[in-house]
């Protein structure tokens, strides 16, 4: 729940961010190229940022998440060769006993 609310205020934070860039950009004032191009880099900066952060709480916890860099739903590969390889050893085992048995 409280990942939900977090989510849903940097959410609106990033909207707020892109209105007030884009109202900013309508007016006019002195000043307003300095005030315009921190504004534009909050733009770029903060989606990063908060990427970032998710992406380092899943490396640190383990848990996968939107930022991981696998999908969550995504095999890793090494599981997926480990799965194999077990495979292939079950099956061999499975045609020596059939051999036997005959």
């Amino acid at each position: 729940m409280v990942k939900r609310i977090l989510a849903i205020i940097g959410i609106v934070f990033i909207v707020a961010w892109v209105i007030a860039t884009f109202v900013l950009a309508l007016l006019q004032f002195p000043g307003k190229s300095v005030i315009f191009t921190f504004m534009m880099i909050g733009c770029i900066f903060f989606p990063i940022m908060l990427w970032l952060l998710l992406w380092m709480i899943s490396f640190v916890t383990g848990k996968k998440n939107i930022a991981s860099m696998n999908a969550p739903n995504e095999v890793d590969p090494l599981e997926l060769a480990a799965a194999q390889n077990n495979n292939i050893e079950n099956t061999s085992d499975t045609e020596k006993q059939n051999t036997t048995d005959m």
